[in-house]
């Protein structure tokens, strides 16, 4: 390994492939990547992850040639891009690695295919692991690409605002962040109640029930028709994201009506959202693959029915009290110069 004080000290790190098939070898990486095109039921993290641990492999493997290797990668990621690129944290690894390119703009140099490496690698790593074998004489330590979705939630729990015992929260559908979050409130002894929504298409609220009642919690569940009327029952709204623009984020369709009945009853409202879900350029892109995949909301529809697919919309950050993420919580208005936004 080289010296662990530079950010592209892992390019000889193998990733563990448990659980994950492998590619089989000179298998071009667009094939390798396949799986994840239409993948709706994954989160962001686990689709950033798969992808960083299929590209690291590629790019480690003594068959990658040097030649026109930042290229190849781009390429090899297009689809996924196309598909999944509407997710901020895919949409930051693509620009990860895009930022290695412009910083060696030798398209057949061994030093771009090993950058390119240490990049994928980086998106693999995790607090624990940032802090084991191979970085103990690190004079600066790289930032987690995907931090720790749990840590969003330590902003509220602490203060004069913070979580109180027996607290009824609303959530729309599932989140990995808010149920981490959730977690962590049951965890301090504070008994919170949840009322879940149905969440749209993939019925994810189902899921997040199944894993609260399973931490513990008093769980009741909806439908996303009865999320505004649900409002007036609870002490706080949580909401997860996939994607924070400068003035708005992603959520799941009605989240718009949620948030504005709760800033007229006064009820706070936060969106839970790690920092590699800001937007790289600040803008939000709803998925287009909505259109030609209806069967999520009708299967079979008669042809005269045009059915509006997209389970996403996108809602302006006024309307919530505030973001909380790893590093602390954030009012909308910090999103427009929010540091960590680049690259």
């Amino acid at each position: 390994m080289t010296d662990p004080s530079t950010p592209l000290s892992t390019f000889e790190w193998t990733p563990p492939t448990a659980g994950i098939p492998q590619a089989e070898s000179e298998e071009p990486l667009g094939e390798r990547l396949g799986s994840l095109v239409e993948d709706r039921a994954a989160s962001a993290a686990e689709v950033v992850r798969r992808a960083a641990r299929a590209c690291h492999g590629w790019l480690v493997e003594p068959s990658c040639a040097d030649a026109g290797v930042g290229t190849r990668l781009q390429q090899g990621l297009g689809e996924l891009v196309e598909s999944q690129g509407w997710r901020a944290p895919v949409d930051r690894f693509r620009a990860s690695l895009a930022a290695v390119e412009d910083r060696i703009t030798d398209d057949g140099s061994p030093a771009l295919r090993e950058a390119l490496a240490a990049e994928c690698a980086l998106w693999l790593e995790t607090a624990e692991t940032l802090a084991g074998p191979g970085w103990e004489d690190a004079a600066e330590r790289p930032r987690l690409r995907l931090p720790d979705r749990g840590d969003c939630a330590r902003p509220l729990l602490d203060g004069r605002a913070g979580v109180e015992a027996g607290e009824v929260f609303l959530v729309h559908g599932w989140s990995e962040t808010v149920a981490r979050g959730l977690e962590l409130v049951q965890a301090r002894g504070l008994a919170p109640e949840v009322i879940v929504s149905e969440g749209g298409p993939d019925l994810g609220g189902r899921r997040l029930a199944r894993r609260l009642v399973a931490s513990g919690m008093r769980v009741r569940f909806v439908y996303d028709a009865a999320l505004v009327a649900a409002v007036r029952r609870a002490d706080r709204v949580w909401l997860g994201t996939d994607a924070l623009g400068t003035d708005a984020f992603l959520g799941r369709v009605g989240t718009g009506a949620l948030v504005e009945c709760a800033r007229e009853l006064g009820v706070t409202t936060t969106v839970l959202a790690t920092t590699d879900k800001l937007t790289p350029g600040g803008d939000l892109t709803l998925p287009d693959w909505a259109a030609g995949e209806a069967w999520h909301l009708w299967e079979s529809a008669p042809r005269d029915v045009e059915v509006e697919a997209q389970p996403f919309e996108s809602v302006g950050l006024e309307w919530v009290d505030g973001v909380a993420t790893e590093v602390g919580l954030m009012l909308p208005g910090d999103l427009r110069d929010a540091p960590l936004r680049a690259i």
